[in-house]
């Protein structure tokens, strides 16, 4: 009986060593993933939401940390807008993720420049 929970212990153990640390959200994310073209559309209506703040804003009160903040704003509606546009012409094909990330780094340069620019 010993050896044949030993074994079995064995074989359990060496299955966790041998699997992927993110097998268990492998599911979830694919449910997720049905619902991508959705959070696509939310994403470019809140985005179009925060740059008409800020938009308004900048009319307002002009000032540079502000326009950086507007810049960033633009830019993530862009992104927005490119990712909608991309679900629907070639699905996943223009919209890589090296393309979002080079948004992303505009994004957060803008920013960070508006954060800490005097």
């Amino acid at each position: 009986m010993k050896r044949i929970l030993t074994i079995l212990l064995t074989v359990l153990v060496s299955s966790f060593a041998f699997a992927e640390p993110w097998d268990f959200i492998r599911a979830p994310a694919a449910e997720v993933g049905q619902l991508a073209p959705i959070f696509n559309w939310l994403l470019l209506i809140v985005t179009a939401v925060l740059l008409t703040i800020s938009v308004l804003a900048l009319r307002r009160t002009s000032s540079k940390k502000l326009k950086w903040v507007t810049a960033a704003f633009g830019l993530f509606f862009v992104k927005a807008l490119l990712v909608v546009i991309d679900n629907y012409i070639s699905p996943g094909v223009f919209m890589n993720y090296a393309i979002q990330s080079f948004f992303d780094l505009l994004i957060v340069g803008s920013l960070f420049i508006a954060i800490f620019r005097k």
